[in-house]
């Protein structure tokens, strides 16, 4: 329980610290369906389908299935693989005269980064054309929950997850011999060639922590909840790399189906990029 409140102590400041970053809205999708088997044992399934910028692009499609095993009344267990199709966005790169290191610049687009205090110069940039990348995930969980008081139910899920991203090939232009201005300045880039560029595949190693609270009382066919995650990246030494928050309700239509909404805050800092995703969530699940 001590772990569980210190989850949730600091997931809230992490949220309110990221403010500055760039923030986009989505719409998060997912259909499951679980078969109960006997000895406590299931085998559960499920495709999910997310947005990006609202309904402006897809951006991504999953599909998975696992096994779960439940411990006595308070734990479960589940082993589970899922595979991927993530999309990427165009991507501009920008290629420098020198070795200087710019990570600290922070400014906007420009064709001209040459100013008094500075000796460098943009040399050009490479557009890598949007393009989609499977994702190969393995999932190992845990879940202890328990209810209290006849109403709450509290659970505690730890993830350790692996993934591994193919090698894809990209879509890529090349601008380079700058035109300049009659005071000196670039005014423009020509567009050199068109190129293929392989991206290297990549290994992950996660573990995720959830608490989550949630009403659930008998004869309520409504359950509102809470929960708080977080990322640790175990290969960059336990790097927290993602904070997401979802407040939602679940509603019984009946024994066998469930439906869902909620709304997702994902602060993320990854190999996905630095950014805020406000998404709305909808699901549906099938038991039988």
């Amino acid at each position: 329980m001590r772990r569980s409140l210190l989850i949730l102590m600091l997931a809230l400041p992490l949220a309110a610290s990221a403010q500055d970053t760039e923030s986009s809205g989505a719409v998060w999708t997912e259909v499951g369906v679980t078969k109960v088997l006997p000895y406590n044992f299931s085998i559960e399934g499920g495709i999910g389908f997310r947005t990006h910028d609202w309904f402006e692009d897809a951006n991504r499609f999953d599909a998975s299935i696992g096994l779960g095993y439940k411990l006595g009344k308070y734990l479960k267990f589940g082993l589970s693989y899922t595979f991927i199709e993530k999309r990427y966005l165009s991507d501009i790169e920008y290629k420098y005269d020198n070795e200087l290191d710019f990570s600290s610049y922070q400014g906007s687009y420009v064709v001209d980064a040459t100013d008094a205090n500075t000796t460098y110069r943009y040399k050009g940039y490479n557009v890598d054309a949007a393009h989609w990348a499977p994702r190969h995930r393995v999932s190992f969980e845990v879940t202890a929950d328990k209810r209290f008081w006849k109403t709450l139910r509290i659970s505690l899920r730890e993830r350790y997850q692996f993934t591994h991203q193919s090698a894809r090939d990209v879509d890529r232009t090349r601008y380079r011999d700058p035109s300049y201005d009659v005071d000196g300045s670039i005014t423009e880039y020509d567009e050199v060639e068109d190129v293929v560029k392989t991206k290297a595949a990549w290994n992950r190693h996660l573990l995720r922590s959830r608490l989550k609270f949630a009403i659930d009382k008998k004869g309520l066919n409504w359950e509102p909840f809470f929960s708080v995650e977080l990322h640790n990246d175990m290969g960059e030494g336990w790097n927290l790399d993602k904070v997401r928050t979802i407040t939602g309700v679940e509603y019984a239509v009946s024994k066998q189906h469930k439906i869902s909404a909620g709304y997702v805050f994902n602060h993320e800092n990854d190999v996905d990029g630095d950014q805020n995703i406000h998404a709305v969530s909808l699901g549906y699940k099938f038991k039988f």
